[in-house]
């Protein structure tokens, strides 16, 4: 392989003084603090790395020695039970707290010959899907981390500085220039049946119950070890020097492979021996990467004997990259080189050598550029990335106009996975020592497979997946499609009628669900991915033809000794003669009022065809711009275009409509914020009738089941609805502003709703109190009860459907009220005194506020949208009211029935009493008014809930 390397630039200026950064903050543990660097950079000390974003943090290097000495060693009993923790500072300023144990980069025995480089593996607390490898040498602390947040690196700041570290993500620190790598199928142990072979087009690899460990043998060339001697060094000195830096990268390498592959190596005993020091006469031509491979075999069997090593590589400052194919435990196991000019850093690491070890262990490339210097070394046969692939055995970075990226992120391929697993576990096993994990991998299984989609249109996959030992879990959804091969960016689709790749892969992610396209590309993009981002491929192009495409997940359960990884396949069927599938209306930034009746319309495009199949639709809301939709406003419509739905009752400028397939995977989402204005009349509504905003004088008279109403707007009327002993339940139920007849019997309710006429719901049992209410804000009442039996409450939500919420406990009282004023009302419980609210925008509350013989009369009596605590007791009503603080009214006497409600229509609740069929109402803006109407056995519709 060849490549050149821009190096970055190295300052040297004798006689800087050093003055301590100031500080910021400081790890928990006092190892770290965080420092300001420009101090630092007066000292213009040589520094390999320069990140374009990065944190300085110093080191207390002789707590951190502390610490790491009581980390046990890996794979013994204390290592299962006491592992100790230590923190890492993070590139956003915060600290993350690993269990570390040791973990020995040299073979058995060789610790004692090599005391001052120890390395650790770690697995994250505060992010339990993370793992971690750690070292500490001489020349100071190294740290990668491997996260669902990205790859995390944490180096010295500068050459010859162990106080002073830098943290920051690998993607800022993209390396330059080119390079190639050049693939040898020979000296390979046997023959190799892959798995797809054995299997299929799409195996499902299982992997993780076992950890193979190899004896690695690394030479270094002398032009490889001058890189790191410094001035005054002796030829030992340099070894020291060159051996630590091999032992850095070779840490990191087995941290991506112990969770990919559950495959460790480890440096033989004699490594320094193999180290050499002067270009002239060490064995290898430092400049041929292929004259190389050979020499490497010569040199290693006969200088560390081939019964002494498994594998073996040589690192060097040129020559490229080249390696042979499932080598390991064979006669070619040493037929394997990577060299540049400056070989530091995680680039190096895993760009490089992992990706050349990786060949090594039968892993092909996995891009799928075809032309240029990256066509010559395409694996048409492993070509499952779009462009120059950005997994280990990709070509990141190297492809020009066709680079998803500038550095691989560091997982594989599953078609890496596959081949590296099936070899390692097949003719690669013969000399591996395997150490049993006591890991059992992830179970996985994915429903929707086999789905016909219409063509560019977005989808998604879903997996489910559990763990047998509980560890976290990841997710990552790939690609499995050869094709064509790309030979410009716009040719990575499949628009000119060829199939290939067109979905690049992603870090791994807790999200078990994957969209495609991303969800970026459908909100800003109209479904139209750029085929540039900046000069990066983007990588996900929805397909445009007729086409079965397979896609795996791979689930990883991240366990730091030995990753657990299992892999499922699904197809999708693609259908050009329908699509795409989008939404019409709305569309753009149109304007909606709360609790409006609108039209929502789709393009069908033929999604109601026999091949797609697509009979019903589910319409949801956002009011985040689209990143969730928790609010349905149709579960299941027909697919026929059009549907009017009831806007819920929300302010939001940022509100999008998503129209998805019933029992398919397809969707869309409406091409830009929208905005919806709550409407200011909801909390008026209760027991107003005629609608006008005011609630109306009224009763219900048990004998014979009949309301009495004196509505302010259309005067008396009189309607037999209900029979003896009905609990009434008078709420707006279809949402016009009406308040509804309704009653509550034996676990039914009956319902004569103003605009949709009756209707009767089977919903709670007989002992259960109801407590309708608009729980989820879109205007209507919900059906929904109480349980004091069990403190539970069951709601019949006319958007979200039903739910069970744990709230409360025996005896408890609920007060279902909209404390927090977002048009939704809260789950509440009066009990002795105390307010247990259950707030859907605010969260938990508890208030001390009456005592428990009171009677709780809620309500939004300051007219701020927000309903207030208050009880009534012997004539007293006693109001905490949310905007106008405490106040004490009196107003009625003992043994009066508290009938609170808005009876003026200025949106604030008026303290009233109904007493022996007479009405007092204090009004807040009409004042005092007494109302004759009913009999002292009636019961006042505004008391109805009120217990």
């Amino acid at each position: 392989m060849k490549r050149t390397v821009f190096l970055l630039l190295l300052i040297f200026t004798a006689g800087a003084v050093y003055a301590a950064g100031q500080d910021r903050t400081a790890s928990a543990d006092k190892l770290w603090r965080e420092i300001d660097d420009a101090s630092l950079q007066r000292r213009q000390l040589p520094r390999p790395i320069i990140p374009d974003a990065y944190r300085t943090f110093t080191l207390d290097k002789t707590a951190l020695g502390s610490v790491l000495r009581k980390a046990p060693m890996e794979f013994t009993e204390a290592a299962r039970n006491n592992l100790p923790v230590v923190t890492i500072p993070m590139p956003d300023g915060a600290f993350a707290r690993f269990y570390i144990e040791e973990s020995p980069i040299f073979e058995s025995g060789a610790a004692a010959k090599y005391p001052e480089i120890k390395t650790y593996r770690a697995r994250g607390i505060d992010d339990p899907a993370a793992t971690a490898r750690f070292d500490f040498m001489p020349t100071g602390f190294h740290a990668i981390v491997l996260s669902t947040k990205g790859t995390i690196l944490v180096d010295p700041y500068a050459i010859g500085d162990a106080s002073n570290y830098i943290s920051y993500f690998k993607s800022d620190a993209e390396r330059n220039g080119e390079f190639a790598c050049d693939v040898r199928n020979d000296g390979g142990v046997g023959e190799f049946t892959s798995i797809p072979d054995l299997f299929g087009d799409a195996p499902n690899v299982v992997s993780g119950a076992n950890l193979r460990t190899y004896r690695l043998a690394v030479a270094a060339t002398g032009e490889y070890t001058n890189v790191f001697r410094q001035s005054g060094d002796t030829d030992a000195q340099a070894k020291a020097r060159a051996l630590e830096q091999m032992a850095l990268i070779m840490n990191r390498v087995n941290g991506v492979y112990e969770r990919e592959v559950s495959i460790t190596m480890r440096l033989v005993g004699n490594q320094d021996v193999i180290i050499y020091t002067d270009p002239a006469t060490d064995p290898y031509t430092n400049e041929n990467g292929a004259a190389m491979l050979s020499q490497n075999q010569s040199n290693l069997d006969s200088v560390i004997g081939t019964a002494n090593y498994d594998i073996g590589h040589v690192f060097s400052t040129g020559g490229g990259g080249v390696a042979s194919l499932r080598v390991p435990c064979g006669s070619g196991k040493a037929r394997g080189v990577t060299g540049l000019p400056f070989p530091v850093g995680d680039p190096f690491a895993i760009d490089y050598v992992a990706h050349e070890i990786g060949h090594q262990f039968g892993g092909s490339h996995t891009f799928n550029v075809g032309n240029g210097s990256c066509g010559a070394q395409r694996s048409a046969g492993a070509a499952y990335e779009t462009g120059s692939g950005i997994t280990i055995m990709g070509y990141a970075g190297i492809c020009s106009g066709q680079n998803l990226a500038g550095n691989s992120i560091d997982t594989f391929h599953v078609k890496s996975i596959e081949e590296i697993v099936s070899f390692s576990s097949g003719t690669g096993n013969v000399c591996a020592v395997a150490t049993s994990t006591g890991n059992t991998p992830p179970d996985v299984t994915i429903e929707q497979t086999g789905l016909t989609i219409p063509k560019q249109t977005p989808f998604f996959m879903t997996a489910t997946a559990s763990d047998p030992n509980g560890d976290a879990l990841t997710y990552d959804w790939q690609e499995y499609d050869l094709g064509a091969p790309a030979l410009s960016a716009a040719n990575n689709s499949d628009s000119d009628g060829q199939e290939r790749p067109i979905f690049r892969p992603y870090l791994p992610t807790t999200d078990s669900t994957r969209t495609f396209p991303r969800l970026q590309y459908i909100l800003n993009n109209a479904n139209v991915p750029p085929t540039l981002t900046g000069s990066r491929l983007t990588g996900e192009i929805l397909p445009s033809i007729s086409r079965t495409m397979i896609f795996q997940v791979i689930v990883r359960d991240n366990r730091f000794n030995g990753g657990g990884v299992r892999s499922r396949a699904a197809t999708v069927n693609i259908d050009a003669t329908s699509g795409p599938f989008a939404i019409t209306t709305p569309d753009t930034a149109v304007s909606w009022a709360g609790n409006s009746a609108q039209t929502v319309s789709w393009n069908v495009a033929g999604t109601d065809n026999a091949t797609v199949n697509a009979q019903n639709v589910k319409i949801s809301l956002s009011t985040d711009g689209g990143q969730t939709f928790p609010t349905i406003l149709a579960a299941s419509t027909a697919n026929d275009g059009t549907e009017t739905i009831t806007v819920p009752n929300v302010n939001t400028s940022q509100a999008r409509i998503k129209i998805e397939a019933v029992g398919n995977i397809f969707f869309d989402i409406s091409g830009a914020d929208f905005t919806i204005a709550a409407s200011t009349t909801a909390s008026r509504k209760l027991f107003d009738f005629d609608g006008d905003g005011k609630a109306d004088v009224s009763v219900f008279r048990q004998a014979g089941g009949i309301w009495y109403l004196l509505q302010t707007q259309n005067g008396f009327t009189g309607a037999q609805f209900g029979t003896n002993n009905d609990k009434i339940v008078p709420a707006d139920y279809d949402g016009d502003g009406k308040t509804d007849l309704a009653v509550f019997r034996s676990g039914v309710w009956y319902l004569q709703r103003s605009q949709l006429g009756f209707t009767g719901i089977q919903f709670g049992a007989a002992d259960d109190i109801p407590a309708p209410a608009d729980y989820d804000g879109d205007g209507k009442a919900d059906v929904a009860v109480f349980r004091p039996s069990t403190g539970t409450w069951y709601l019949l939500q006319s958007q979200l459907g039903y739910t069970g919420i744990q709230f409360g406990q025996t005896g408890d009282k609920p007060v279902p009220a909209d404390y927090d004023g977002d048009n939704k009302t809260d789950v509440a419980v009066f009990r002795d005194g105390t307010w247990y609210i259950q707030r859907s925008q605010l969260g938990f509350t508890g208030i001390q506020f009456g005592f428990g013989t009171d009677k709780a009369v809620p309500a939004d009596y300051d007219g701020d949208g927000k309903s207030d605590v208050a009880v009534f007791r012997d004539g007293a009503w006693y109001i905490q009211r949310s905007q106008l603080g405490y106040v004490a009214v009196a107003f009625g006497q003992t043994g009066d029935l508290p009938a609170a409600a808005d009876y003026d229509g200025d949106g604030k609740a008026d303290v009233a009493v109904f007493r022996n069929g007479t009405w007092y109402i204090q009004q807040s803006q009409a004042g005092f008014t007494g109302v004759a109407f009913g009999t002292t056995s009636d019961i006042p519709v505004p008391n109805a809930f009120v217990y």
